[in-house]
């Protein structure tokens, strides 16, 4: 069934498109073994299909997947909202403060920020346009996640098994990058 889906969803790509993708993000970060099997597979270049703290390359059945796992590493605006009394208000801030005082495993301030168009493209568009402003007067670049993925594979990446788990606000398991003693 993952393969039936995950084909289905390469050829429409291909057919608006002219070409395969290059890249996958699992939608709510809900993914299985057989599908990053496949990414490896279909030789995409990398994928943000979990949550964690740095970019790790996955471990599958057959050892070490060619597709690079970069995990969102900041929560979204809906799972900080109405926690520790974080509202619209002073949502961007919170993003911004988590941003500034968390470092991936390897020390650099290195983020992934997922939106959702209906939340931070429409409804909270202002916080969304406030946070990108503290970045930018921060220095911060804000790239593509093909720059983020270049930049990555420059340095060794630790080999990890992705696991279901949980994380602060969002309901469900999802798939998650393991702690490890440099997580922030």
């Amino acid at each position: 069934m993952t393969r039936i889906e995950f084909e289905r969803g390469m050829s429409a790509f291909e057919r608006v498109f002219g070409f395969f993708p290059k890249s996958h993000a699992a939608a709510g970060w809900q993914i299985n073994t057989h599908a990053l099997e496949l990414e490896r597979e279909y030789g995409l270049r990398y994928a943000s299909d979990t949550r964690g703290y740095a970019p790790f390359w996955p471990m599958l059945k057959q050892g070490r997947s060619s597709c690079p796992q970069l995990p969102t590493t900041l929560p979204t605006f809906d799972e900080l909202l109405g926690r520790d009394g974080i509202d619209e208000a002073n949502i961007a801030d919170a993003v911004f403060r988590l941003s500034e005082n968390s470092a991936g495993a390897s020390g650099e301030n290195l983020h992934v920020f997922t939106l959702h168009a209906e939340l931070e493209g429409m409804l909270l568009l202002d916080a969304f346009a406030s946070l990108l402003g503290k970045w930018q007067a921060a220095g911060a670049k804000i790239t593509r996640m093909a720059a983020i993925r270049e930049f990555a594979v420059q340095r060794p990446l630790p080999d990890q098994t992705v696991i279901m788990g949980e994380v602060p606000g969002r309901s469900g398991q999802l798939a998650i990058q393991p702690a490890s003693s440099g997580a922030a």
